[in-house]
């Protein structure tokens, strides 16, 4: 490819990224649940409270991103979307070297045209959600990698490491890449006799992941009293089992750091079993729900390709390895299709390699109109894919930041409580907002020192008939597009 010509495919392939998220971004109306607990310890980070921010639930890194960002933007909301917006743009050029070290430049073009148009792939990285950041190191953990492998240079296997520990630090499955790529050092090794070799470079990138990751492990080992990865091991491994034991109570956020993976496992021994084998046929099927439907079809093909012939002597099989590894990981721990959506990188791939073996059959067969019908595949293909693309995010639950930001309007500094974590979010100004289980209202509307309740659907019904209704009165409903409903009650003759 001319520099010039290389110039106008990446003006295009940048323009089409960075349109489809600003697309996005602007019809993005809620934040998520996740979103305001990364907020909330990224507040504790710009205050300087850092025990309450490394104690947060989720790993500290994202949290002290969105502190970051803060300065910059000067709203918390937009400052944990930056990163993801950011990040989700820049990704595109390690994803091109990946590809293009195992497939050649023309495969990572297209690979890199699949990406722009990702259903989940675009729409998160406009929410305050880790997973892009998460996806911008993983990525750039495997170019690293096998850029090690192809140039047998020792600086990239620490640079991997490195890479891997960023992505650890942001969500806690990212230690997984350094098992892939352990054992993908050890199997190549062993295969050409240069197991040496192999401890060497294994033991360099198992070296850069540990100068950054082990202080945030010994910190939660301190913190805890055990050893741990990640704070969210017992409550995500409990909502798996609980998925088929329904009797299982699932663990609390609070609760997680102090139950062991282990400890569930010899507990539900039978319901784990069950879990183990029905999940992994669960967890293809949503890895292939998050690559989306419209991309099977090239997908299939890849992998056709792929696995005809001696596949473990490929290139790509760096990619399999990441891919099944992590397929089966999440069978044993919890089937989401969040976790599967950093697989799809790594799987365009295959997707390329299918629409360019499409491509060349329509070229043989049909001769002059064989690029008229691969074109008009892949104009299907984007007629497909883009409405799913481009809807708008979080619009169901937009009745929820206008109930918020209908309590932030009220005059005299009201104490409002309520039962949703987002109209806590937008109703935070001058105002003093709790957040309290729903079982605790009645007992609180009961106490004069609660101005205002906000109050999901379901609470309102179970405690309307036991409010007092000489002390409150409806003040306004809000109605999402799903029927949903949060209803303010106000104190009569207080603030309305």
């Amino acid at each position: 490819m001319g520099k010039k010509i290389a110039c106008f495919y990446w003006l295009g392939v940048l323009l089409l990224t960075v349109s489809v998220r600003l697309y996005l971004f602007r019809n993005y109306y809620t934040i998520n649940n996740d979103g305001i607990l990364y907020i909330e310890a990224a507040r504790h980070f710009w205050e300087g409270s850092w025990s309450r921010g490394l104690g947060s639930f989720y790993p500290p890194l994202f949290p002290l991103m969105i502190a970051g960002a803060f300065p910059l933007v000067g709203d918390w909301e937009l400052a944990g979307q930056f990163w993801p917006l950011a990040l989700g743009v820049l990704v595109l050029f390690p994803l091109f070297g990946l590809v293009r070290r195992i497939y050649g430049n023309g495969i990572a073009q297209v690979a890199v045209l699949f990406y722009t148009v990702s259903p989940y792939l675009a729409r998160l990285s406009v929410h305050v959600r880790s997973e892009m950041p998460y996806i911008f190191f993983f990525v750039l953990a495997l170019y690293l990698l096998q850029r090690g492998i192809d140039h047998e240079s020792l600086r990239e296997f620490l640079l991997a490491g490195i890479s891997t520990a960023i992505a650890y630090l942001i969500r806690s499955e990212g230690i997984g890449l350094i098992v892939v790529g352990s054992v993908l050092l050890l199997c190549r090794g062993w295969s050409r006799a240069r197991l040496r070799e192999a401890c060497r470079r294994a033991g360099l990138l198992f070296l850069g992941f540990a100068l950054f990751a082990a202080p945030y492990v010994l910190y939660l080992r301190q913190d805890t009293g055990s050893w741990l990865i990640s704070r969210k091991a017992g409550l995500i491994l409990s909502l798996g089992l609980a998925e088929y034991e329904p009797g299982t109570r699932s663990v609390t956020m609070e609760e997680s750091e102090r139950v062991g993976v282990v400890d569930l496992v010899r507990s539900h021994p039978f319901a784990y079993a069950k879990k183990s084998v029905l999940d992994l046929f669960r967890s293809l099927g949503v890895y292939f729900e998050a690559v989306h439907y419209s991309y099977l079809p090239f997908l299939c093909v890849g992998w056709y390709l792929f696995f005809t012939g001696r596949f473990w002597t490929k290139a790509e099989f760096t990619l399999a390895v990441a891919v099944i590894f992590y397929i089966v990981s999440f069978s044993l721990l919890y089937v989401n299709r969040r976790y599967a959506v950093p697989l799809v990188p790594l799987s365009l791939g295959w997707v390329a390699v299918g629409y360019v073996a499409f491509k060349d059959y329509a070229l043989k067969k049909w001769a002059g109109k064989g690029l008229l019908v691969a074109a008009s595949v892949l104009a299907l293909f984007f007629a497909g894919t883009l409405p799913k693309t481009l809807q708008a995010v979080g619009r169901e639950k937009f009745y929820l930041r206008e109930a918020g930001l209908y309590l932030r309007g009220k005059p005299g500094r009201p104490t409002i409580v309520t039962t949703n974590g987002r109209v806590a979010f937008y109703a935070e100004g001058k105002n003093r907002v709790s957040v309290r289980d729903g079982t605790e209202i009645t007992r609180l509307a009961g106490e004069g020192e609660n101005d205002i309740l906000a109050l999901d659907q379901k609470v309102f019904v179970e405690i309307r008939d036991r409010l007092d209704v000489r002390d409150w009165v409806v003040d306004r409903k809000f109605i999402g597009t799903g029927g949903e409903m949060l209803a303010v009650l106000a104190r009569r003759g207080g603030t309305r």
